[in-house]
Order: C-alpha cells, then structure tokens, then sequence
C-alpha cells in the first residue's frame, strides 16, 4: 500500500507480508486503529484476532 494513503480508524486492511506463527492465513484480515507516531505513516496499529500489533505499511493492502 502507498505510505501516504489515509485510512480511517476501523478501516479493514488485507495481511500481504511474511508469515508469523500465529498468523491464520485463511484470515489475514486486521481493523486499522492508527499511525505511530514518528513514524512518517510507515508504521501501522492494528487489531487482529483481538492483539494489537504494530506492521509496516508495506504488509498490508486495502481489504476489497
């Protein structure tokens, strides 16, 4: 996704990065809760599967 693309806080985003344990593929689904701050809205927050994590904007894509 472009670094510069605004989201919404709820907003559904698509997992497209590397695999980690406790990722389901078959949900790669995440809401958007915010930017971090100093990052330059390179970094993300994000709820998925009830955690929040902190991604790169590289790894996720507008849910369709």
């Amino acid at each position: 996704m472009a670094k510069h693309t605004t989201l919404k806080r709820g907003q559904l985003l698509k997992y497209i990065g590397k695999r980690w344990k406790n990722l389901n593929i078959s949900n790669p689904f995440m809401k958007f809760l915010g930017y971090d701050d100093g990052s330059g809205f390179a970094d993300l927050w994000v709820e998925y599967q009830g955690r929040t994590l902190l991604i790169s904007v590289k790894e996720v894509e507008l849910a369709v």
